[in-house]
């Protein structure tokens, strides 16, 4: 006998004792035990009518209601009847690896089994972490526990692997009737989000340097962009500092910058962090260079506290008091010059 006639009078012997067995009485404290029983006996009836789609919507419904193996072989024995050969094979099996399967029916399964692995090929699947999700091909998402034996056509195929918190993963290959193939992806971990803070700054103890779980230094890019607004109060005036930094440490930047204002020039300095984290002090020298009715050199000394946002974005607040080493004859020799403005890092 053809080994496709021997494996569907097989499945049909199958799917006839478990409609005999399904009519008994069930647990009624299982939920949705009742409604798949009812479901069954409807299945049954259309697959008796040779309406083996519509039986199978039947089945898989009931299944979806209450995972018993009698109904997962019912699914397997249809599937086999509409020549779904892979389909058929993945339902055989997990019926074989279910707890609740019938010992007496395992070796008429085995057999219907192996008439459809001569012309399948197998997968056998390994994920790492367990727990994640398995996609093959195009079909249901399932747990990777679930199809750790997996039956496909012959030709190409894709398995793809999720979980939260982890990347996605994916592998392609091909494979043909007869061979078993063996697909293991490992998936990684994905880095957990900085911690946002929404409570008063500091630690509790008066610590005001870190606000919050930040990047590290070394995530910050060591060279940024800086615009600072000079505020000249005593004489109602402004400049702003338009330059670059670079940090030679992770405390200590080297600025060079263009002052900009009604007497524009140049400025050079260096600035000192004293504590990492997202509140940072910090110490600044500077020389000012500007051009009003010949150079005028000034020292810059003050102190300030930069912001971080970002790895890439920082606000700045600065207070300098500026010395005119060659000031003009009506111009303050020592002058507050406060400052404020932004840094940006790419």
């Amino acid at each position: 006998m053809p080994s496709r006639s021997r494996s569907i009078l097989v499945a049909a012997s199958l799917l006839g004792g478990i409609a005999a067995r399904s009519a008994h009485a069930e647990d009624p404290q299982q939920a949705g035990r009742g409604d798949a029983k009812a479901l069954m006996q409807s299945g049954v009836r259309l697959f008796e009518a040779k309406d083996y789609l519509g039986a199978l919507a039947v089945f898989k419904d009931a299944y979806s209601r209450f995972q018993s193996a009698k109904i997962l072989l019912n699914i397997a024995t249809t599937l086999t009847l509409l020549d779904r050969k892979a389909d058929a094979a993945n339902a055989y099996q997990r019926y074989l690896e279910s707890a609740d399967s019938d010992p007496a029916k395992k070796a008429d399964v085995l057999v219907v089994l192996a008439d459809l692995d001569r012309l399948l090929g197998r997968l056998e699947i390994t994920v790492t972490p367990a727990d994640a999700e398995v996609q093959i091909n195009d079909g249901e998402w399932t747990k990777a526990a679930n199809v750790t034996l997996f039956r496909i056509p012959q030709g190409a195929f894709t398995v793809r692997a999720r979980k939260d918190k982890f990347q996605s993963e994916a592998k392609s290959a091909s494979i043909i009737i007869g061979e078993k193939a063996a697909i293991r992806i490992d998936m990684t971990a994905l880095p957990d989000a900085p911690t946002v803070v929404t409570g008063p700054i500091g630690d509790g103890n008066g610590a005001i340097g870190v606000l919050g779980d930040t990047p590290g230094d070394g995530s910050r890019p060591r060279l940024s962009g800086i615009a600072l607004v000079h505020l000249d109060i005593p004489r109602g005036g402004a400049a702003v500092r338009v330059g670059v930094g670079f940090d030679v440490t992770t405390q200590l930047a080297l600025q060079a910058a263009a002052l900009i204002g009604p007497t524009s020039g140049g400025y050079a300095g260096a600035t000192f962090t004293f504590l990492a984290g997202s509140l940072r002090p910090y110490a600044a020298v500077g020389l000012p260079l500007f051009f009003s009715e010949g150079p005028r050199l000034a020292v810059r000394g003050g102190g300030g506290l930069e912001i971080v946002i970002t790895p890439h974005v920082s606000l700045m607040a600065e207070v300098g008091i500026e010395v005119l080493l060659n000031p003009e004859d009506d111009i303050l020799k020592a002058v507050l010059i406060p400052a404020i403005g932004a840094t940006g890092r790419l």
